[in-house]
C-alpha cells in the first residue's frame, strides 16, 4: 500500500532540490548524490515500480 505522506515529502524535497540547483546552490553531482538520499529515505513508490 502506497504512503501518501512519503509521496508528497519526496516530490516537495526533489522539486526544492530541482530547484536550489537551478538557481545555482546546487552542481549537477550534488543534484545527483541528494536526490539518492532522498530516494533512500523516502522510497516512493512510483521510483521502485
Amino acid at each position: 500500500m502506497m504512503n501518501a505522506k512519503s509521496e508528497i515529502q519526496y516530490i516537495l524535497v526533489t522539486r526544492t532540490l530541482e530547484d536550489m540547483a537551478q538557481v545555482g546552490f546546487l552542481t549537477a553531482e550534488e543534484l545527483a548524490a541528494a536526490k539518492h538520499l532522498v530516494v533512500e529515505k523516502y522510497r516512493p513508490s512510483a521510483v521502485w515500480e
